[in-house]
């Protein structure tokens, strides 16, 4: 898949949420996660997003294909990638336990992530939010 295709495939409707949308409710009241977001993201090539994307894909797929096999959020294998998923969003900032666990929530709830999920699998959103949830009350406390 050329990069421009990748970019469409991997940009829906979520890339036009506010970033201050999707971290307000869990930024404390300096705001210092949108802060560290922006500064990080600043520093970024086109080349630096795509890969965060194509690794954000990866993923997905790898999550769906966990689902399909019958795998539990609470899984060895699942939590392992969840530790990826973690880990990629510390490209953008630092997200305690309660932020991650929120983004799970978001992605449940915020229908342009829910329809983004959707796409890979219709159980996806709901999986991933217990995945982050569980990973963030074991990893990040």
């Amino acid at each position: 898949m050329k990069p421009e295709e990748m970019e469409r495939k991997l940009m829906p409707d979520v890339q036009r949420l506010p970033e201050q949308d999707v971290l307000s409710p869990f930024s404390d009241a300096s705001g210092d996660r949108i802060l560290e977001s922006k500064a990080k993201m600043q520093q970024w090539t086109k080349e630096d997003y795509l890969n965060s994307q194509q690794q954000v894909d990866r993923i997905n797929r790898t999550l769906a294909e966990a689902i399909t096999d019958g795998e539990s959020p609470e899984s060895s294998r699942v939590q392992h990638i969840i530790r990826q998923h973690y880990e990629s969003m510390t490209q953008y900032y630092t997200p305690t336990a309660d932020v991650y666990k929120g983004l799970g929530e978001l992605y449940v709830e915020q229908p342009d992530y829910k329809k983004l999920f959707d796409s890979y699998h219709p159980l996806l959103a709901q999986f991933l939010r217990a995945a982050m949830a569980y990973f963030a009350e074991h990893e990040l406390k």
